[in-house]
């Protein structure tokens, strides 16, 4: 029995090829970390340091940025559904494509002054491992890259329980948040039973 050339490049692929049987977490972990690869851009200018495209969004007269390889997706605000017994800065949940993405204002968590929400505000899903999280943004802006010598760490303005979840500002006056501290905060974790 014979084989068109088809076949026999399709055969020779497949004898190269080792078939690799992974779990979902595995799958998850790889593109989690190619996520975070790709995030990182290398310096164009060719001096030391790396550059990190983040996310920039407006929260009020504020603008925030997380790192490109930490947001999962930005959708509209759309069917929120509250959920009882949770802290004021846990707005409620959305249903995105069948998960269910608690969602926070980062007005509350921060305490700063509450202002009303609408279909027009995004939610921007940030995904860290297997969790996820939405944060409620007036407006996403664009995509910057930014260097680490970009970002100063040092923040006289922030103390305490906020410090930890704010990596830096930018010389643009982007505020970096850490979303790794912020979706593994204990504060996010609800104990309560109804």
């Amino acid at each position: 029995m014979g084989y068109s050339n088809g076949d026999m490049r399709s055969r020779r692929l497949e004898d190269r090829f080792i078939k690799l049987e992974l779990d979902e977490e595995q799958i998850k972990d790889i593109l989690a970390r190619r996520a975070a690869d790709l995030a990182q851009v290398s310096d164009p200018d060719g001096q030391e340091g790396v550059s990190t495209q983040y996310v920039s969004f407006n929260i009020g007269e504020e603008q925030y940025g997380i790192a490109v390889g930490f947001v999962h997706e930005i959708q509209p605000l759309l069917n929120l559904t509250l959920i009882p017994c949770t802290p004021e800065f846990v707005v409620g949940a959305v249903n995105i494509r069948g998960l269910i993405i608690p969602v926070i204002d980062i007005r509350i968590f921060f305490k700063m002054p509450k202002t009303s929400i609408s279909a027009s505000n995004k939610v921007i899903v940030s995904q860290v491992g297997d969790k996820r999280l939405g944060i409620i943004a007036d407006s996403v802006e664009d995509v910057t890259n930014l260097s680490d010598d970009d970002i100063d760490s040092q923040l006289a303005t922030l103390s305490g329980k906020h410090e930890e979840l704010i990596r830096g500002v930018s010389d643009s006056q982007i505020i970096i948040l850490n979303i790794e501290a912020l979706i593994n905060d204990k504060r996010l974790v609800i104990h309560e039973n109804v």
